[in-house]
């Protein structure tokens, strides 16, 4: 019996020094990442003259999705699609009618779609929270149409104000841009292979053009 106990605990011995010294199991590294975003995009659009400086479109309802691939551990490229709902902005222009200065205004219709394309750097290499910064380049297509208010001036004969520049339409036009994206945000997980993500992206063209601000799921692969 004695001989048995000690066979036991021999045994056991062994195997907790087996399991000692066994590695702790890898965390297992994506090799891609798929997600959806939705957000604010706040748009920048010069008024026609600096005397007016409402210059931006904002609270602009922005859905998207994007697909990443990780190079390294910390390195990922990340593509992304997606745009906002129309916005317009107010315009003002002074004109001169006759001599006469007279301020005209119109209404301007914005809509934007574009593809991104960054390389992103991730700090840390851990299993729940991972901050990252980007850059990159963005491709848009614009679209714009401007109704321009009809003006008016004052009969002083008839005494009745009539129609001098009758209101008018231009559009809808679409333009291509291309701008420099800069990005910061960070990815949080919810189990090991979803996650919550969130980001502030501000993009470049002559200056700040473009802000938005993004918050969606995604999963790893």
């Amino acid at each position: 019996m004695k001989i048995f106990m000690l066979a036991v605990a021999a045994t056991a011995l062994s195997c907790g020094a087996a399991a000692a010294q066994t590695p702790a199991p890898v965390l297992k590294l994506p090799r891609a990442d798929a997600h959806f975003v939705m957000g604010w995009q706040h748009l920048k659009k010069d008024q026609p003259q600096d005397i007016y400086n409402d210059d931006w479109l904002n609270d602009i309802f922005y859905g998207g999705a994007g697909v990443g691939w990780y190079w390294t551990p910390n390195h990922k490229t990340q593509v992304d699609i997606g745009g906002g709902t129309r916005a317009q902005q107010y315009r003002f222009e002074d004109r001169f009618l006759g001599g006469t200065q007279t301020p005209q205004s119109s209404i301007l219709t914005v809509q934007q779609w574009a593809v991104t394309v960054e390389q992103q750097y991730q700090f840390f290499r851990n299993q729940w929270f991972h901050p990252h910064v980007g850059a990159g380049v963005e491709l848009a297509r614009e679209t714009t149409s401007e109704i321009y208010q009809p003006i008016f001036a004052y009969d002083p004969v008839r005494q009745v104000s009539r129609v001098v520049v009758p209101e008018r339409r231009e559009g809808p036009d679409h333009h291509f841009l291309a701008r420099g994206v800069g990005e910061v945000g960070l990815k949080a997980y919810m189990t090991r292979q979803a996650f919550f993500t969130t980001d502030m992206r501000v993009l470049f063209r002559d200056g700040i053009d473009q802000v938005l601000f993004r918050v969606g799921f995604g999963v790893d692969f």
